[in-house]
């Protein structure tokens, strides 16, 4: 993944700016993409000037979208005439992406751009343009590095399938 992402970045010079570009403002959805964002800052070799973070919620405690998305913590910085690279964990629906891509550009970003781990067409309901994709993955709930079920698994340093019946019995057990 990491040399893939590498050459993406490079092939496009999306996130690294240029002398042209302002250095663009990396907006991390919260809790999932914090592990990738952790990964793409070190790819890039640097720190990064200007990154926020970004809490939505559209699973509640569930395996499926609910359907309607809800801002959790808003960002601080404020977007107006930016370049917004928002950096995100797994797109499956689309809603949330959607919603937070119209709500950048209603406060006035000059352009946003989605960078994703983990793309699931399979799964989508509203189509978002995506910059960069990681892996395309199939129809299953994932879990693991940032992604989790009920606020569990997150801490994993792989990603896996999520398996209902073994993870029922864990959490009976545990």
């Amino acid at each position: 993944m990491a040399s893939g992402l590498r050459q993406s970045i490079r092939r496009r010079g999306q996130v690294q700016g240029d002398a042209v570009h302002e250095e663009p403002l990396l907006l991390s959805v919260l809790e999932g993409a914090l592990p990738f964002t952790r990964q793409l800052c070190r790819l890039l070799g640097r720190g990064v000037e200007s990154f926020d973070r970004i809490k939505l919620s559209s699973y509640g405690d569930g395996t499926v979208s609910q359907g309607r998305v809800e801002v959790v913590r808003d960002m601080r910085e404020d977007p107006r005439g930016r370049r917004v690279v928002i950096l995100e964990d797994i797109v499956d629906t689309g809603r949330t992406l959607a919603f937070l891509r119209k709500r950048l550009f209603d406060r006035g970003a000059a352009s946003v751009e989605i960078y994703t781990l983990l793309d699931k067409p399979s799964r989508r309901v509203v189509e978002v343009p995506l910059t960069s994709v990681g892996f395309e993955i199939p129809d299953q709930f994932v879990l693991g590095f940032g992604l989790d079920v009920a606020g569990k698994y997150r801490d994993l340093p792989y990603i896996g399938i999520f398996e209902e019946s073994v993870a029922a019995r864990e959490l009976k057990e545990g």
